[in-house]
């Protein structure tokens, strides 16, 4: 969600008509309208999420759709499927957090290990899932680097902008503008 609405501030601020499409209880509560698609029933969250991206369209030419879970999550991955299938993105962009534990916290409870994906098999997932419905690409990624220094955060930024080749940037605590600017020049020189 936060890194929907910072990219969205950072649309704005270059001129550009754009919008946040919520999908949780909290989205919901900033923008004054949308959908928690977690609580729809599961065949009805594509639909949904159609749906909101055509309300969205009369709102805004940038639409960033608000993440819900992650597709590699044993308890999520059926909401974000539904929002990756009924969105239909054009490019995403994908969430990670340096220094997580790299398990979902299960274990204790249920003793079956459930850890995440790597970030580059993570990439290859959603670009997969997304692509059985319609052409899409991972085409940023936006860090979420709390548990690090400012030192180690931007080291983070720009060794997994080295190893993937994408915009990299952590738009809540740098700022989303140089990730925006890099994002719609990725974005405009692929509809060229």
């Amino acid at each position: 969600m936060t890194v929907a609405l910072e990219l969205r501030r950072a649309a704005i601020d270059a001129g550009l008509s754009a919008t946040f499409v919520p999908t949780g209880q909290t989205g919901i509560m900033i923008e004054g309208w949308g959908v928690s698609v977690d609580r729809v029933i599961s065949d009805f969250i594509n639909g949904t999420a159609e749906w909101l991206v055509e309300q969205a369209e009369q709102m805004g030419d940038w639409i960033f759709v608000e993440g819900q879970g992650s597709i590699d999550h044993p308890a999520y991955s059926a909401v974000t499927l539904g929002l990756v299938h009924g969105t239909t993105p054009h490019a995403m962009v994908l969430v990670h957090q340096p220094g997580r534990s790299g398990h979902f916290g299960w274990e204790q409870n249920t003793g079956v290990a459930s850890p995440t994906l790597s970030l580059p098999d993570n990439i290859r997932l959603y670009e997969s899932v997304a692509n059985a419905v319609a052409p899409s690409r991972v085409a940023a990624i936006a860090l979420n680097t709390a548990l690090l220094s400012d030192a180690d955060a931007r080291a983070e930024i720009e060794k997994v902008a080295f190893q993937t080749g994408l915009p990299v940037d952590d738009p809540y605590r740098f700022g989303a503008d140089r990730l925006f600017a890099e994002l719609r020049a990725s974005l405009e020189g692929d509809a060229r």
